[in-house]
């Protein structure tokens, strides 16, 4: 009897192990995908011909599968001129890109031959400048940067990179 009762107990635990096993493996922890639509926001600053420039943007980021990206944003510069005078100029912006992703590095550049900013709001001052702006994009579109992936995870995608004269900047992009 005794015998019997353990042969009835040794069949309930290899049961009571499959069981287990096939919870944990429905509720296998999944790697997060960079695949996804995400909003973000960014600022900056930098100086050109004696002007300096404070840029804020709002955009989206696509990143899909076969490696091709579509960054879209407006860009919003406040640009104090080295005369005193202040002007702002909205851009449309809008990047196709490609990107790939090697441990915690992440290469990311734009396809020169499709990427486009425009001036949307601003009018005519300083037309030359903002032209200059759209041509400092456009001419470096197609350069890779390599970002450092700092967070992966179902909700947010950061990177960072630092710059050759050390400053570094950071990026975050929420997944809608």
């Amino acid at each position: 009897m005794i015998m019997k009762d353990m042969k009835h107990f040794a069949h309930l635990g290899a049961a009571a192990l499959l069981l287990l096993a096939a919870v944990a493996c429905g509720h296998k922890q999944q790697t997060p995908q960079v695949e996804g639509h995400y909003t973000y926001e960014h600022t900056f600053d930098y100086a050109m011909d004696g002007n300096h420039f404070d840029v804020s943007e709002t955009g989206t980021m696509d990143f899909y599968a076969d490696g091709t990206a579509l960054d879209s944003a407006r860009q919003t510069y406040t640009v104090a001129l080295k005369d005193g005078d202040t002007i702002t100029w909205i851009f449309n912006y809008i990047s196709p890109s490609r990107w790939r992703l090697e441990g915690d590095d992440f290469y990311f550049a734009g396809i020169k031959e499709q990427f486009r900013m425009e001036l949307i709001e601003g009018g005519d001052r300083e037309a030359e400048l903002s032209q200059k702006i759209v041509n400092a994009y456009s001419g470096g579109a197609d350069y890779e940067y390599k970002f450092h992936l700092d967070t992966l995870t179902a909700d947010l995608l950061q990177w960072s990179f630092i710059y050759p004269d050390g400053h570094s900047d950071t990026w975050q992009f929420y997944k809608k």
